[in-house]
């Protein structure tokens, strides 16, 4: 379900086509995440940042980070490549609109850039999406209390056909060591999702 429009302001609907189109001229692997996706996923909510997971190799960072300059995003381009090279994430922007790179080095985030699928969204331009099943992992590792609202509403809005022992299978390698957590995510699916006979 594609995000509601006018909750969106058309800076940020400019940068996520154009990041788009850029990235599919150099065949970048990308999956947004984050409160636009979920937007996409869930339920609209207002946003005013950009989140993609995306696979870049280092050598090709600079010219796509060139490209992106010409389309109107404010960026020096060897604090990017630090901030994604160095620290697995970084962040620009598009006028007022944040955008969030994050390097997928956690296997459940290579799991979320593998399955995301194409949405059209805006005057019959696409963007790849993570799922929601992928969103929820996302947003897991996360677990700050708009992460926790974003696993409620993605469940809710997704119950008939999420696949929760995806989720669970990804999320494993965690459940060990983030009990609390865990639990939390069982408790949401069981208030949640409707259970398949």
């Amino acid at each position: 379900m594609p995000a509601d429009h006018e909750l969106l302001s058309d800076e940020l609907v400019q940068a996520v086509e154009s990041i788009a189109e850029a990235f599919a001229a150099r065949s970048v692997r990308h999956a947004l995440i984050g409160g636009l996706a979920t937007s996409m996923r869930g339920r609209p909510r207002y946003t005013q940042d950009v989140d993609f997971l995306l696979e870049v190799p280092q050598i090709a960072l600079p010219a796509l980070l060139d490209d992106l300059v010409e389309r109107g995003f404010a960026l020096d381009p060897a604090v990017v490549v630090k901030g994604f090279v160095q620290h697995h994430m970084t962040a620009f922007s598009f006028g007022p609109v944040r955008i969030d790179w994050l390097k997928p080095v956690l296997p459940l985030y290579s799991r979320v850039l593998a399955d995301a699928e194409p949405l059209v969204w805006s005057q019959g331009h696409s963007v790849r999406v993570a799922t929601a099943e992928g969103l929820i992992l996302t947003k897991m590792v996360a677990f700050r209390n708009q992460d926790q609202q974003d696993v409620e509403t993605l469940l809710t809005a997704n119950r008939d056909d999420i696949d929760v022992d995806l989720i669970r299978e990804e999320w494993s390698p965690f459940a060990a060591t983030e009990a609390e957590r865990t639990a939390w995510l069982e408790a949401a699916i069981a208030k949640r999702v409707v259970r398949r006979e």
